[in-house]
């Protein structure tokens, strides 16, 4: 059963007409752009090629029912066709929908939107050249343009929420009248016998209900969602990344706008979205840069588990409303120049539909809605973080803390002060965050609040008291940094769930919680991202990837064993940029900081293993990092080290012994064949803690702690 009412908005552009040829050549349609597409920085993933449709004719019958039978498979409910309709009776595009209501088929529900804005070269860097104008030029034309398209209001198939056709305007703010227009439809409507309308404005950022008697509000596009919020670009990461990578130049490359998909997904549903006369709209994706190059915008980094999860807090945005007013938009059905679409690629196939069905269709009235707290982290790689469980859980934010506000500055102050002394990395904004899980009201549905980053708050986080509510906390440090950095145990006696990443921490944490409380569930690796490639491999690199609890001086003392038995070898060192004195005198280590992530993951690539010595440990990102691209690892014998590695993979080595970790990657060296076999255990290995399979345990831990 679906939970929502899905309507995929659709572009009728596959198909030449007249003025397009004129515009652009002979035989333009969306798919001219989507094919000449290039990527113009790492990591940009262009062009985006369509699988099982191809590259359809949308003047062919047969086109337009394929794509109505896979819609329809994968839970969407129906088509909403961007209209286009100048004024003065000019009309574009209008051939697709025109045979949709003529003939009757695809027997697919549909609704319209009218995109009644003017055409420039924008989007093509000519701004100021003016394609055809979009003009309002009163009742008349009103009502011509409301009898056009009777013949479709009329269609059985036509989309409803209580009994009213659902018709979307694109720029409700252009309307020169909108009362004006929509007191006519909606008299005209009354006296062909229609039902009325339910007009849907499409408001940009920051989404607004729109005076002038609409019945509801949706999203536009994500441009200046993101753009207009405290949300960082990408792109001088990007730009560092490419100049990197720029021998001969080291002039600025010139880029689109660069935004995550994450930021995007993380922001989309502010509090005023909860108004139960918002429909919102998903996107699964947006990159323009087919149409419009550098003067484009991206989403990077979209994902079918992050699609997904938009889409599931969208659903769960409109659960609770009636049935017929529980309309979802998603941007879009087919807008491939702008790498915004569910129809199948030949990157993702089918993944994106498939997430669709998963949000739409899954028995949500069970379902563990999870809140994750202090959520992200800095990391030497942003695919390195223990936060990339948001990647992989459905989650949602927090509601702000309303008596949060009524707290006084000193009041605040006195409560922050109170558990610096016990905490010593509590940030003032830890005290906001505590407040919110302690406000949280779960209601009927069953909800977790997770600190991700236990260490560094839950002093003031009280006992939930609703049964419907959880909190849990994982706690990273070995238990001797745990004791010197959290010195009050009082607050553990408040949580429902403590997951730790190493067995390690179980002894620790059973003095203060019951153990049937304490859940290992082991930190994961992204092993798409960190994968093996022979290709790049060097019989002269190894490496070090890493800073906190690395025992930097065993490291330094072997770098100078292997400095006399193999002055071939270099080290190539990667941390932070304070522990460069370290390694003053030794020319054989190669030091790197803050290189970008496609530079770092080259580093693993090339190296022929991973030396990592350390002080003491639970999980390890850059061990893990390593295994996953296929490297053999030698390390220290300590903390929780085995949960994660064996002899198989791995050379384990006493505490401070350079000599033997040494000799250990000496004769790794000499044998390449051992290398090899230990370097695919390694991968094997690693699999076993992709994000996938890690969530999983995560969430089985969380089902445990309702039972």
């Amino acid at each position: 059963m679906s939970k929502a009412r899905l309507i995929a908005l659709y572009l009728p552009q596959f198909h030449p007409i007249p003025e397009n040829d004129e515009w652009w050549g002979p035989g333009f349609t969306e798919w001219t752009n989507t094919v000449k597409a290039k990527p113009l920085y790492i990591g940009h993933q262009q062009p985006n090629l369509p699988a099982d449709l191809g590259f359809y004719d949308l003047r062919l019958p047969e086109s337009r029912e394929e794509q109505a039978n896979l819609a329809r498979e994968y839970g969407i409910e129906g088509f909403c066709y961007w209209h286009y309709w100048f004024g003065g009776g000019r009309r574009l595009l209008e051939r697709p929908f025109r045979e949709v209501v003529q003939s009757g088929k695809p027997d697919f529900p549909f609704c319209l939107a009218w995109a009644n804005h003017t055409w420039s070269g924008v989007w093509h860097g000519c701004p100021d050249r003016i394609l055809i104008e979009q003009t309002y030029p009163g009742v008349e034309d009103y009502t011509a343009h409301f009898y056009h398209m009777l013949d479709a209001f009329r269609d059985p198939r036509y989309l409803k929420v209580n009994g009213k056709n659902i018709f979307g305007v694109y720029k409700p703010k252009d309307l020169k009248e909108p009362e004006l227009f929509m007191n006519t439809w909606r008299e005209l409507a009354a006296k062909e016998g229609l039902g009325g309308f339910h007009f849907v404005a499409m408001v940009d950022y920051p989404w607004d209900p729109v005076p002038g008697g609409f019945d509801a509000f949706s999203s536009n596009p994500p441009v200046a969602m993101v753009t207009r919020q405290d949300v960082q670009p990408l792109n001088e990461e990007l730009e560092k990344e490419i100049l990197k990578w720029r021998f001969f130049s080291k002039e600025k490359p010139e880029l689109p706008q660069v935004y995550s998909y994450q930021s995007f997904v993380e922001n989309a549903f502010p509090e005023k979205t909860l108004r139960r006369d918002f429909h919102p709209c998903v996107v699964p994706n947006w990159d323009n840069t087919p149409r419009s190059g550098k003067n484009g915008f991206v989403l990077h980094g979209s994902t079918p588990q992050l699609y997904e999860r938009h889409l599931e807090e969208a659903v769960d945005l409109v659960e609770d409303r009636p049935e017929d007013e529980r309309v979802i938009f998603v941007q879009s059905w087919n807008e491939w120049a702008e790498t915004n679409y569910l129809e199948p690629d030949l990157r993702w196939g089918n993944a994106y539909l498939e997430a669709t069905l998963r949000a739409v269709t899954r028995e949500t009235s069970d379902r563990i809605r999870v809140h994750f707290v202090n959520v992200r982290t800095a990391h030497h790689s942003p695919h390195s973080g223990y936060d990339r469980f948001l990647d992989y859980i459905p989650n949602r934010r927090l509601p702000k803390a309303v008596s949060f506000g009524a707290v006084s500055e000193e009041e605040r102050e006195r409560r922050y002060q109170q558990a610096k002394r016990e905490v010593s990395w509590y940030n003032p904004s830890d005290l906001e965050l505590e407040s919110a899980v302690n406000e949280f009201a779960a209601g009927e549905h069953r909800h977790v609040c997770h600190y991700l980053y236990g260490e560094n708050s839950l002093y003031h986080t009280e006992r939930s008291k609703d049964p419907n509510k959880k909190v849990f906390v994982s706690f990273h440090q070995p238990p001797a940094a745990h004791q010197e950095f959290v010195r009050n145990r009082e607050p553990l006696m408040n949580v429902d769930g403590v997951v730790v990443v190493g067995t390690n921490q179980i002894p620790f944490f059973s003095q203060f919680v019951d153990p049937a409380k304490i859940h290992f569930v082991p930190h994961g690796v992204d092993t798409d991202f960190f994968h093996p490639n022979p290709g790049l491999r060097r019989e002269d690199r190894i490496l070090f990837v890493g800073n906190w609890l690395r025992d930097f001086d065993t490291l330094v003392a072997v770098s100078k064993i292997l400095a006399v038995k193999a002055p071939q070898l270099v080290l190539d060192v990667v941390t932070l940029e304070r522990n460069r004195p370290h390694f003053e005198g030794c020319a054989n280590v190669r030091f790197h900081a803050g290189i970008p992530e496609a530079e770092l993951l080259a580093k693993y690539q090339e190296a022929m293993l991973l030396v990592v010595p350390m002080k003491d440990c639970t999980a390890n990102n850059s061990v893990l990092e390593g295994m996953a691209c296929g490297l053999p690892i030698v390390t220290t014998d300590i903390g929780g080290i085995r949960d994660y590695v064996d002899e198989d993979c791995t050379r384990l080595c006493s505490v401070g012994a350079a000599e033997e970790m040494a000799a250990a990657v000496l004769a790794l060296v000499a044998d390449a064949n051992q290398r090899q076999r230990m370097g695919s255990k390694s991968r094997e290995k690693s699999l076993a803690f992709d994000w996938s399979i890690v969530s999983k345990t995560l969430m089985d831990a969380y089902e445990k702690s309702f039972r």
